[in-house]
């Protein structure tokens, strides 16, 4: 992944395509908008899963009887996570060094082709993400029926109020860190309510609601996963000193949450109403019981 990066930005940074008036110097590939917003993403999202590999390796150092069931299901959680985004960069990599990443010197291609098989080890990930929700699932349901507070995998910031989402959103806003764990925490409080709810309204049993919401399954295993690995990039940035290394981390924090929330922000139960989300008001964790 970054061997594919590093070929496909360094490609960009020779390949010279179009002037932009006559008799002009042709740009460079990565002088354009359109090919920074394809790359720089990627590299952001690299740094991320870097951060959250070793957080997933300490905790299977240090394992325990009792850290068992976290080991499981952030592993199951990063590795689908993990081979999906691997592919996805893989496969952008090589289009955006376009007939050169056909050639076997370029190498992305064929780096395509030996990481393909990962992403069905250990199961396909579609069966992995399933089974991450259902015990986030389970975890929700045992915290309400006993009242007390949620505790381990990552869950503590279900304990407090469901995090506002600002109606008028800054450049200032959308580049602070804060907001960016809220906006990500909140996937975590909304999914499981609209998970279950959809379906038991309707008088149908909890595993028949889980069958058949599977494809909200899929996205409350996503939201753990991108909410677990930013965090994980927010404590990486929070322990360096103040300096340049610390405002470009900053920036690529940024770039992973905001390239998130664009592709998240479609779904209805993310829709900003009056400073909040539509399903805030309908937060009511003892439906999960």
């Amino acid at each position: 992944m970054q061997v594919a990066l590093a070929i496909a930005i360094r490609y960009a940074l020779t390949r010279r395509a179009f002037s932009v008036k006559p008799y002009e110097p042709e740009l460079l590939l990565l002088d354009y908008p359109s090919h920074q917003r394809r790359l720089l993403p990627l590299v952001a999202k690299t740094y991320a899963m870097s951060f959250a590999a070793n957080y997933l390796k300490m905790l299977y150092v240090k394992r325990s009887p009792q850290t068992n069931k976290t080991i499981h299901v952030v592993s199951s959680s990063f590795k689908a996570i993990f081979t999906w985004n691997t592919m996805h960069i893989l496969q952008e990599c090589r289009e955006a060094c376009g007939g050169q990443g056909l050639k076997t010197e370029n190498r992305v291609g064929q780096l395509k082709g030996e990481y393909d098989v990962t992403t069905t080890f250990e199961r396909d990930n579609n069966i992995l993400m399933q089974q991450v929700s259902k015990a986030l699932l389970a975890e929700y349901v045992a915290a309400q029926k006993k009242n007390k507070p949620f505790k381990g995998l990552g869950l503590e910031h279900m304990n407090k109020p469901c995090p506002v989402i600002p109606s008028q959103l800054t450049s200032t806003t959308l580049r602070c860190s804060q907001f960016q764990m809220d906006a990500l925490c909140l996937r975590d409080v909304l999914l499981p309510i609209s998970h279950k709810s959809q379906h038991v309204a309707k008088g149908e049993s909890k595993e028949h609601a889980f069958i058949m919401s599977f494809k909200l399954a899929e996205d409350l295993g996503r939201a753990f996963s991108d909410r677990s690995i930013f965090q994980k990039f927010l404590e990486a940035e929070a322990i360096l000193a103040v300096g340049s290394l610390k405002d470009v981390l900053g920036m690529l924090r940024s770039f992973v949450c905001l390239d998130l929330c664009g592709r998240c922000l479609i779904s209805p139960i993310w829709v900003p109403i009056g400073g909040q989300c539509c399903f805030c008001e309908e937060r009511n964790h003892k439906d999960l019981q």
